[in-house]
């Protein structure tokens, strides 16, 4: 344990002088449970870039338009067949009381994220975008890229003609 520790001393020095880590000190670094070196070695880092030690945040709410999706990936217990008596579509109404809520709350932006959902389509998305945008001021932060490349097979488009689309209706960004 002494050993990890002083391991990990070494790898922070490195990366808070600007030096370049290797994979293997990434690793270290990653599977490292001392939460309170990383954290003030990272902000060490950012001082080092940013000397006017201005920080910044964004209040954000994730809102999962659907939980349907077609995909059935092993390690998401989130998705529901579309029969399921658990599946559901937010409403317009639902999805707009929440992003009101954020706005009240100061927040600045909305992550939309959802499944892959076969009855969905990119009008719908398009539609839905518009109609955020001209209720609300908010940065939207929206869709997977599996959801961006699923809407292009789905419209027969390419994935830039989807998103570009996407873009003039409303979207901000992607995450992930």
């Amino acid at each position: 344990m002494k050993g990890q520790e002083k391991n990990l001393e070494e790898i922070l020095t490195r990366a808070v002088a600007g030096e370049r880590l290797s994979f293997a000190e990434g690793v270290a670094l990653f599977s490292s449970s001392n939460l309170l070196a990383l954290g003030q070695a990272a902000d060490l880092v950012r001082r080092r870039l940013h000397p006017d030690n201005v920080v910044t945040f964004v209040i954000d709410r994730n809102i999962n338009y659907t939980n349907v999706c077609e995909v059935r990936c092993r390690f998401c217990a989130f998705h529901r067949a579309e029969d399921s008596p658990e599946a559901y579509v937010l409403s317009r109404e639902e999805i707009f009381r929440k992003i009101e809520e954020t706005v009240a709350a100061g927040g600045t932006q909305i992550l939309l994220q959802g499944g892959l959902h076969p009855g969905l389509t990119l009008d719908y998305f398009l539609d839905l975008l518009q109609e955020i945008k001209a209720r609300f001021k908010v940065h939207l932060h929206a869709f997977s890229p599996p959801e961006i490349v699923y809407l292009a097979r789905k419209a027969d488009l390419p994935v830039e003609e989807v998103l570009s689309r996407l873009q003039e209706a409303g979207l901000d960004s992607l995450p992930g």
